[in-house]
C-alpha cells in the first residue's frame, strides 16, 4: 500500500480550475490595485494643485510687498536728500546772517 500512495503522489496533477481561479484572482487583485492607485493619483495631483494655487497666491503678495518697499525704499531716500540739503542750507543761512 505505501508503493501505490508513492505512485499516486508522484502521478498527481494540479487540478487545472484552480490555476484558472488564481488567475482571475490575480486579476481582480491587479485590478483593484490599479482603481486604488488611480483614485491616489488623482488625489494627491489635486493637493498638488491646490499647493500650487496657494504657492501663486504667495508669490504674487510678495512680489506687491517688494514692489512696495521698493518704492518705500525711494521715497526714504528722497526725504533723507531733502532733509540733509535743509540741513546744509541752515548753516549757511546762520552765517549770512551774522554781521
Amino acid at each position: 500500500m505505501a508503493e501505490q500512495d508513492k505512485n499516486m503522489v508522484g502521478n498527481a496533477v494540479q487540478p487545472r480550475e484552480n490555476e484558472d481561479e488564481d488567475m482571475e484572482n490575480g486579476d481582480e487583485v491587479v485590478d483593484e490595485v490599479e482603481e486604488v492607485n488611480e483614485e491616489e493619483f488623482k488625489s494627491l495631483n489635486d493637493q498638488i494643485d491646490q499647493l500650487n494655487a496657494v504657492l501663486d497666491t504667495l508669490e504674487s503678495k510678495n512680489d506687491n510687498i517688494h514692489a512696495e518697499l521698493i518704492e518705500l525704499l525711494k521715497s526714504n531716500r528722497e526725504a533723507r536728500k531733502q532733509f540733509q540739503e535743509s540741513q546744509d542750507k541752515q548753516p549757511q543761512a546762520n552765517e549770512e546772517a551774522k554781521p
